[in-house]
């Protein structure tokens, strides 16, 4: 099926060439009439983009439909060759057991606070550090601020062992203080407010300060109210980089009632059988919290993309 959709959409795109020759062959211009071959040429090229997209977009769909289609089929279904893109009979159960026979309901519950407590503190912290240094002059910003970059290169997995065992000795494991407080605040969340925040310009802060408000009164009815693309795309970020966070919460979270919904997909997965119509019935729940964010935050995302730029 995807090997005859390949070949189907790349033989129309060598036909392309075909087709600009007979609108050339059979235009109006021919009967004496004018065309603007140019416009013909831009509406030539959309079609070829939009077959393009159109590729591209089906082939990271596909995965997520077979999953959803999967979720509802029995298990010998799953199995079945060829693939049956319609279940014989919709297993609506699927979606139930995991909440029944398993924790899939305590792992959505701590995935929820692990994530909100998270985005919320990324949100506030790193919106304060980003102000301070993209309108404060003190002695050793610049430094501050270039090793926020070089801590941005440095890969998460070199940091775990340290924060594992700063964790372990302050007794946070299988808490969600160990789940929350070491990924609350991170480098890139510092970088991308301060990107913003530097393009504000200081006369609104400069205004405050004339009418004797207070720098922190400044940050919150000033400036924070101007930074909301960025804190809507920064909330995207973090929210799905949480939600979907298997590593950190492996580490410390071996208690089950502390699993958040990663953690509990992997020890869903059996050591002799998997009901995987069940897996995938509990992937597609999990999807739904940041499909909803990302369909709410969506506008604020592009928009805080395109006005946070590299002004240094």
């Amino acid at each position: 099926m995807i090997m005859g959709l390949y070949i189907y959409v790349w033989v129309l795109l060598l036909q392309c060439r075909w087709l600009q020759l007979y609108l050339f062959l059979f235009s109006p211009c021919f009967r004496g009439e004018s065309i603007n071959m140019k416009v013909v040429r831009i509406k030539l090229d959309r079609i070829v983009l939009f077959f393009i997209a159109s590729l591209f977009a089906l082939i990271f769909l596909l995965p997520m439909v077979y999953t959803f289609v999967s979720s509802l089929k029995s298990i010998e279904e799953i199995f079945t060759i060829p693939i049956k893109w319609i279940p014989d009979k919709i297993h609506i159960e699927n979606f139930i057991l995991p909440f029944t026979k398993k924790n899939f309901g305590i792992y959505f519950i701590n995935s929820t606070i692990v994530a909100i407590a998270v985005t919320i503190n990324q949100l506030f912290f790193s919106s304060l550090g980003g102000y301070s240094l993209a309108k404060f002059n003190y002695r050793g910003k610049d430094f501050l601020f270039i090793t926020v970059l070089l801590t941005m290169m440095v890969p998460v997995e070199v940091t775990l062992v340290p924060l594992a065992i700063i964790v372990r000795n302050l007794g946070w494991m299988n808490t969600y203080w160990g789940l929350i407080i070491p990924v609350m605040i991170t480098p890139f969340g510092i970088f991308w407010m301060r990107q913003f925040i530097i393009t504000i310009p200081n006369d609104y802060a400069e205004s405050g300060r004339v009418e004797g408000v207070g720098e922190f009164k400044i940050f919150l009815k000033i400036i924070l109210p101007m930074c909301q693309p960025a804190i809507g795309a920064l909330a995207i970020f973090t929210f799905m980089g949480n939600w979907n966070q298997l590593l950190w919460p492996l580490i410390v979270a071996s208690k089950d009632r502390f699993r958040t919904i990663p953690v509990g997909l992997v020890a869903f997965e059996g050591e002799f059988f998997t009901p995987f119509n069940e897996l995938f019935a509990m992937s597609i729940t999990a999807v739904l919290p940041t499909l909803i964010i990302f369909l709410i935050l969506k506008g604020r995302l592009i928009k805080g993309m395109a006005m946070v730029g590299i002004k240094g």
